[in-house]
């Protein structure tokens, strides 16, 4: 099987990503009405552990909701995918570290935690989009740090958004690709 291949399968068992990102801006916004309305660090903490669920509620979906069978054990763009886990949990450990020093900053770091772990879905699923998904989260989070943008919530409810927004793009490039392929096909 040819790298394209394996992405194509990628980008096919996982609806190119869309439900993942959708699920992840609705932890990210779950956390910033916890922030909002609780605390910082509650908020961070239901972040955190949430985030641990992303992926098997993610899987749960692509089985009922869109009835995809999963890649083969075989495709190693889903190791890609496991290995950028483990420098995103790092970052968010460096976030949690700046919890009693700057709560204020705990959610732009764990957006460019979450942000750069999306560069490495470019080389797994093949679509440079991926790219741009993960410079507007590193921005996002960079850009509300060099500001000093007083609102700590403020930073979650934009990831949630951005995270929406291009899991929906996903979504729906993943429904266009279908659609021209059935009119060839």
């Amino acid at each position: 099987m040819s790298l394209n291949s394996h992405q194509q399968e990628l980008r096919h068992a996982y609806v190119r990503g869309g439900p993942g990102a959708i699920i992840s801006g609705g932890v990210w916004f779950a956390a910033a009405l916890t922030a909002m309305y609780s605390s910082i660090s509650d908020g961070f903490f239901l972040l955190f552990f949430a985030g641990m669920f992303i992926f098997p509620v993610s899987k749960l979906a692509l089985k009922l909701v869109f009835q995809r069978a999963p890649e083969s054990k075989s495709n190693p763009g889903s190791l890609i995918c496991l290995e950028t886990v483990f420098p995103m949990v790092g970052g968010l450990f460096a976030a949690w570290l700046l919890l009693p020093y700057r709560p204020e900053f705990v959610f732009s770091v764990s957006a460019i935690a979450v942000g750069t772990r999306y560069f490495g879905f470019r080389t797994a699923y093949g679509d440079w989009t991926y790219w741009v998904f993960g410079a507007v989260l590193c921005m996002i989070g960079l850009s509300s740090i060099a500001l000093a943008i007083p609102s700590s919530s403020l930073v979650p409810f934009i990831v949630a958004i951005v995270e929406i927004v291009f899991g929906t793009c996903f979504i729906l490039a993943d429904r266009m690709e279908a659609i021209s392929i059935d009119e060839i096909g």
